[in-house]
């Protein structure tokens, strides 16, 4: 067993240069390159909360400003607009358009669009307020009359597209 060599060191202990290899005449061996050491996350099977290795904490998330007021209507306004029983005009649907932003998929889900029918209607338009424009005058052909000021209120309300409510008249 004496005769027999190797190049391998105990673990925990860098070879040192001497032990790296037999000695040369010429130029210094150059230290080894570094090796960054990846963490390793082991879950073990069955457990709950037990993580063996690092442990990564997201910040909390800031809270949110409240809204300004002045894109917020006044709640005289929103009374006046959820007892409105006139009926979506074209220039009502193009006001709220314009105003309600990414917020168009929420409302759309809230008024009885499947996702089949949200998602054809983003393959159609690029701008959202083009899709949102399209999602209103879907609505207001599927349910005729009862497409009132007052229901639309809602919609918005409940996606919290404060903006577009501030723009509607009574």
């Amino acid at each position: 067993m004496n005769d027999l060599t190797t190049d391998s060191v105990p673990l925990g202990r860098r070879p040192s240069y001497e032990e790296a290899g037999d000695r040369q005449e010429g130029p210094p061996l150059r230290p080894p390159p570094r090796i960054r050491q990846v963490p390793q996350v082991v879950n073990i099977t069955g457990s709950r909360d037990v993580v063996i290795g690092p442990v990564y904490h997201q910040p909390a998330p800031r809270p949110r400003p409240p809204p300004d007021p002045r894109h917020t209507p006044t709640r005289r306004q929103v009374d006046a607009l959820l007892r409105c029983e006139r009926e979506v005009t074209e220039r009502d649907i193009a006001l709220v358009a314009e105003h309600v932003g990414a917020n168009w998929t929420s409302m759309g889900r809230a008024m009885g669009f499947s996702g089949g029918q949200l998602d054809n209607i983003t393959e159609d338009f690029p701008r959202a307020a083009d899709r949102c424009f399209e999602l209103l005058q879907r609505w207001h052909d599927r349910e005729a009359e009862r497409a009132t000021l007052a229901a639309l209120t809602r919609f918005l309300l409940d996606s919290k597209a404060l903006a577009a409510v501030k723009q509607l008249n009574p």
